[in-house]
């Protein structure tokens, strides 16, 4: 991921990741507004969610902090 000011870029590696993890193509993450956005619709812990998911989410809250 690339950041300069306002601005997000992620890798193309890494929206394929996000997109088969989530299912959601994150096409739309193009600000900080926009991983704002992401990280609180998508990055919600449920108690239903499996272990495997707790942690993606966990890595995933991490390296966008």
């Amino acid at each position: 991921m690339m950041v300069h000011g306002e601005q997000v870029r992620l890798t193309p590696r890494e929206r394929k990741v996000i997109r088969k993890l989530t299912g959601i193509d994150p096409h739309f993450i193009r600000d900080r507004e926009g991983l704002e956005r992401f990280y609180n619709q998508y990055l919600q812990s449920y108690p239903t969610d499996t272990p495997e998911i707790r942690l993606v989410k966990a890595l995933l809250r991490r390296s966008i902090q």
